[in-house]
């Protein structure tokens, strides 16, 4: 298993055997659910381990630690850091990250109330949170609490798509060779599982186009499907002693009544296994 993420992370082969093995363990209506929100209760089922048990399981699979001396920040990606607390995560889109910027600036200040817009670096700046921008990784936050906030690949598409792409005024994503002015559903998944070229984007690139996760030891993962218990085993990690809110930004609600079995049910089955292929490497690494 060690080897096979290798390939897939650090070198140009796609991990064919580890596709291969996952397509008998992922049938379209077993692991596709209502994510729970902030304030809920995760289930037993969905809390398997703690947020750095994950870290432990994600260093498992890239393999033997060989740790670079110069880490870069791919493009299109940043970090963020709460200085005062030496915390930094690896900004992952559409896994809950608007939200993630918005606590780091409660924890930096000590102030549980909403601080102003997240995407603003000057805003971040201004509540203690440094912007880390793509390039070389500063020494400094190696010795930081590092940790990468990830959900389902299936979720965080469908996600991708209801804010990225319908529910967009003016839209230039994934045109192409679409013939109206704004892809379905299944046009959008067709060009992301055909690799195509005009429907490339940060918000569904693969996790390890966007962050270097093998090149960086991580202390630990948090789920947005289990974020509740997660943020409270950080608040404890660190002994923070108030108990900070942790809100739901920049959700889209896409298509009212619409679930994501619903969106899930609406792909063909060949669509379904290219897609399934696609994110094999990205389910690996964050279902646990």
């Amino acid at each position: 298993m060690r080897w096979m993420l290798k390939l897939v992370y650090g070198g140009t082969l796609v991990g064919i055997i580890l596709m291969v093995s996952l397509i008998q363990v992922w049938p379209r209506d077993i692991f596709i659910g209502q994510q729970p929100q902030p304030e809920s209760r995760e289930s037993d089922s969905l809390v398997r381990c703690s947020a750095e048990e994950r870290a432990n399981y994600l260093e498992e699979l890239c393999g033997e630690p060989d740790y670079p001396d110069e880490v870069t920040i791919p493009p299109l990606n940043h970090f963020y850091a709460d200085e005062k607390h030496r915390i930094v995560i690896c900004a992952l889109p559409k896994t809950g990250i608007t939200s993630w910027k918005g606590f780091l600036m409660k924890l930096a200040t000590g102030l549980d109330k909403h601080l102003g817009p997240s995407h603003n670096e000057e805003n971040l700046m201004k509540h203690g949170v440094t912007t880390v921008k793509e390039g070389r990784f500063p020494d400094k936050y190696r010795s930081y609490y590092k940790f990468i906030e990830v959900r389902h690949p299936f979720t965080r598409l469908i996600s991708a798509y209801k804010d990225k792409v319908f529910n967009q005024t003016s839209n230039k994503l994934c045109m192409g060779r679409v013939h109206a002015d704004f892809p379905t559903w299944l046009q959008f998944a067709e060009y992301v599982a055909n690799g195509n070229s005009s429907c490339v984007n940060r918000h569904w690139m693969p996790y390890n186009k966007l962050c270097p996760i093998c090149e960086i030891k991580f202390d630990a993962v948090t789920k947005l499907e289990t974020i509740s218990t997660d943020v409270d085993q950080l608040l404890r990690r660190h002994n923070f002693t108030n108990k900070y809110q942790f809100g739901q930004l920049n959700v889209r609600p896409g298509v009212p009544g619409k679930t994501n079995e619903d969106y899930l049910n609406e792909l063909p089955e060949k669509v379904f296994s290219k897609l399934r292929k696609k994110l094999s490497a990205d389910m690996e690494t964050v279902w646990v």
